[in-house]
């Protein structure tokens, strides 16, 4: 069976994907701000889903990756689907710097990480 972690599977494109995934047999971890959406669809197919609700702008990312990959058993396959962006035409520094923890610094931490857990993986073959 094949190993997904999707981030940001509560809606949209994250959310869709997860499914067409799990209707494909793989085991995918769903990652998401909102716990309640990822319970429900985790009810769809409790066999190809594990939850792990977390806010990736504000939460340790590696630590939360590292332990949902146990849950899963492995990973084949890592979707970063979350982002945000909101007009600002007045220029306020805290709508920036909201979405610069979510665009920039998670998104950093969380491509380093599957960088370096891919690279492991890759060594270990």
């Amino acid at each position: 069976m094949k190993r997904a972690i999707i981030i940001g599977a509560t809606s949209g494109i994250g959310n869709q994907l997860a499914k067409t995934l799990a209707k494909n047999g793989y085991k995918v971890g769903i990652t998401g701000r909102r716990k309640t959406e990822l319970e429900k669809l985790q009810q769809s197919k409790p066999d190809n889903y594990e939850i792990s609700p977390f806010d990736c702008a504000t939460e340790n990312n590696a630590e939360k990756l590292s332990e949902l990959t146990k849950k899963i058993g492995g990973l084949d396959l890592l979707i970063l689907s979350s982002g945000t962006g909101d007009l600002n035409e007045g220029l306020d520094f805290e709508i920036e710097h909201r979405t610069n923890l979510l665009n920039v610094n998670a998104f950093t931490e969380i491509v380093d990480w599957a960088i370096n857990y891919f690279e492991k993986q890759k060594k270990d073959i």
